[in-house]
């Protein structure tokens, strides 16, 4: 990476990546140099086994990481959003005690997060370095762990998870099938209320009809009686005029009275 003085005049791309390249370099100056110009003095380090603050700290942890690895970190990706730099990148874990066949490579990742330290020139340093490493990644890593975990473990891990989404496949149906028929059996019990509502109604309306046909013919009847009553009495025989002939007159009347 070129001095100080130039990186102000490359892009800030090209700024992110020789920074990150010679943060991980296994090069003490160049890594000394981007801790003391491009950290703050109160920056911090965390990761899954460890967390520490201060520059000086962070050096120490970068010296002890180098010394128990033979090679320094692979690479593979940068993404920097203007803040925060996301690095993926391959550990060489391979300790100086043991043959130097014996390495394991473990994927991390490192998240960098920058901060404006003068607004003029836009000059940005980093305050925080998180370093995360994932469960498969350190699996992955051991060889016969590796072995078991992908032709062991997940295979029998993906058959309870098949046959447990098998089951839970047929609940589902047997539901979905339960629910449709009690809204069938819903359905027919509303269309049964309603058809037995209509001939209640009918029925109803039946009975009105024939109480009021009732209610006419009584009336009807009790006018007739009425007529009845008020009509002429019939005349008594004994007031009904009888004729006979009778000496001196032509005709003689007779009235017979009932005393």
């Amino acid at each position: 990476m070129s001095d100080i003085g130039s990186d102000t005049q490359v892009s800030p791309s090209v700024l992110i990546k020789n920074i990150i390249e010679d943060l991980f370099s296994y090069n003490t100056v160049k890594r000394k140099r981007i801790l003391e110009y491009y950290f703050f003095e109160n920056a911090s380090l965390s990761s899954p086994i460890m967390s520490t603050e201060g520059v000086l700290n962070i050096q120490y942890v970068y010296t002890v990481w180098q010394a128990m690895n033979r090679t320094e970190p692979k690479i593979n990706n940068i993404v920097f959003d203007g803040h925060t730099a996301v690095v993926h990148l391959t550990q060489n874990i391979s300790p100086y005690i043991f043959p130097s066949f014996i390495r394991f490579q473990v994927p991390a990742i490192t998240t960098l997060h920058f901060k404006e330290t003068d607004q003029v020139n836009g000059l940005l340093k980093i305050y925080r370095q998180e370093d995360s490493w994932t469960l498969e990644g350190l699996i992955q890593s051991v060889p016969l762990i590796s072995f078991w975990y992908d032709h062991v473990l997940r295979l029998i891990m993906g058959k309870i998870v098949t046959a447990t989404g098998d089951l839970l496949d047929a609940a589902i149906q047997q539901a979905e099938k339960m629910t449709v028929r009690g809204q069938e059996i819903q359905r027919i019990g509303r269309d049964l209320a309603i058809e037995n509502m209509e001939k209640l109604d009918e029925y109803k309306s039946d009975l009105h009809e024939n109480y009021l046909k009732g209610i006419r013919s009584w009336r009807e009847s009790c006018v007739l009686e009425d007529i009845d009553d008020f009509s002429e009495p019939p005349i008594p025989s004994s007031y009904l005029v009888k004729e006979y002939g009778g000496r001196g007159s032509r005709h003689h009347m007779a009235v017979d009275d009932v005393d």
